[in-house]
């Protein structure tokens, strides 16, 4: 489980400085459980070369036994890209070998759902494949073990019908906050599979904002702009760290019983030519986040301002992965011949849609992200802690220290 919480960790800095490249002085807020675990579902399939690079990119290679963990990846023999191969035998409870990776997101998505009861958290896979193609009965079986996702069979040549009907059971199971997450146009080349992962998170704080306490304040966006805001005040004993090192201080603030909390990470000031974030993004790490949450944090009074926001976003993915380098898995080298024996299978998008709303209860954040394949082709009394610039949050499950969203408020 460790070692799935740092792979988890380490995707999601990489993933935040990627989109970072594009959006520099613009709000980021995804989930990197939603993109792993749907990518997790196709790497389940995925062989040689195309594997790898997908356990390099979502930092799965370390994680003992990725080799053998996928229902594809149990069969042996070399693949012939251009021939119909054999099924493979099915291998009973191969895909629930203790220690593969696919085994291991099992068991947090178990230890995440008994957090249900007192957070209000719902995590769901789906799979939906084209009717009268033929996929592997293992991969089928294991995805359905491991993932608790099931196949549904539709006609991708309705995309009228399919986008409804997918769209549908996502906005369903984010309570109606993720809508619409795939168009048409998402399935207008020949469609055979849609890997499909939502989560929905609703989380009360321990310690709620008095709504009469928020005022109208300023945002700073740098040293020359700013927005008003409504901001949300309280004074109370909270988890505070300073880290001068990277010149800026984590608050902690958690929700139901401690199961999970929003970290905080606010620069001391707007310190340079855009948001002041710079130093934070450059040098965090897995490593140094686990240190400072274990050992830094010290719980003390403090006189909380904090915006109250809400964000929605929208994100194609391709490309974004592929800079990453994952990029065997959309090209005509894709090797998926763990999800079906009919090769030439390659994903041709990933889509991913997030929202959140933070307010004087708590925090509401919702995700879902659909993975399509295709047949290739071509102060007060406290110390004193202003949230009135940027900075970065993230929401983790506090038992399993797995970041389930992940962002950075900048801009109003």
């Amino acid at each position: 489980m460790d070692s799935l919480t740092a792979a988890n960790a380490s995707f999601t800095f990489d993933l935040y400085k990627q989109l970072n490249k594009t959006k520099k002085d613009e709000n980021i807020f995804f989930s990197p459980l939603s993109i792993e675990s749907a990518l997790a579902m196709v790497l389940m399939g995925a062989k040689e070369n195309t594997a790898a690079e997908m356990e390099k990119v979502l930092h799965l290679g370390d994680t003992e036994g990725t080799a053998d963990a996928g229902a594809g990846n149990t069969c042996e023999g070399n693949v012939n890209k251009q021939t119909f191969l054999p099924p493979p035998p099915l291998l009973g409870q191969q895909c629930d070998l203790e220690g593969t990776v696919h085994s291991k997101f099992k068991e947090l998505f178990s230890n995440l759902r008994k957090s249900g009861e007192t957070c209000e958290l719902h995590i769901a896979n789906k799979l939906y494949g084209q009717y009268d193609f033929l996929f592997i009965e293992q991969y089928q079986n294991c995805i359905q073990k491991l993932y608790m996702a099931m196949l549904e069979d539709v006609d991708f040549k309705n995309t009228k019908e399919v986008t409804e009907k997918i769209n549908m059971w996502v906005e369903k199971e984010t309570q109606g906050k993720i809508k619409d997450l795939f168009t048409e146009d998402s399935f207008r080349q020949p469609t055979v599979l849609v890997l499909v992962n939502a989560i929905y998170f609703k989380g009360k704080w321990e310690k709620e904002f008095n709504k009469y306490e928020t005022r109208e304040a300023e945002f700073r966006l740098n040293k020359r702009e700013s927005k008003p805001v409504k901001m949300m005040n309280q004074i109370g004993k909270f988890k505070l760290a300073s880290i001068p090192e990277m010149h800026m201080t984590i608050l902690e603030l958690p929700y139901c019983m401690h199961e999970f909390s929003m970290l905080i990470l606010l620069p001391d000031d707007i310190t340079d030519d855009s948001t002041g974030l710079e130093e934070i993004e450059n040098g965090l790490t897995y490593e140094k986040l686990a240190n400072w949450t274990t050992s830094a944090l010290r719980e003390t009074f403090v006189d909380v301002y904090l915006p109250t926001f809400k964000l929605e976003e929208t994100y194609d993915l391709k490309s974004v992965l592929e800079k990453m380098g994952m990029k065997d898995v959309f090209s005509d080298d894709a090797v998926l011949t763990g999800i079906s024996t009919i090769v030439g299978l390659k994903v041709s998008k990933v889509v991913h849609k997030v929202y959140v709303e933070v307010n004087e209860k708590g925090t509401e954040a919702a995700a879902a992200t659909g993975v399509v394949v295709v047949p290739q082709s071509g102060h007060g009394g406290g110390t004193l802690f202003k949230a009135d610039h940027p900075f970065i949050f993230l929401i983790k499950h506090n038992p399993t220290n797995a970041i389930i969203f992940y962002g950075k408020y900048s801009s109003p």
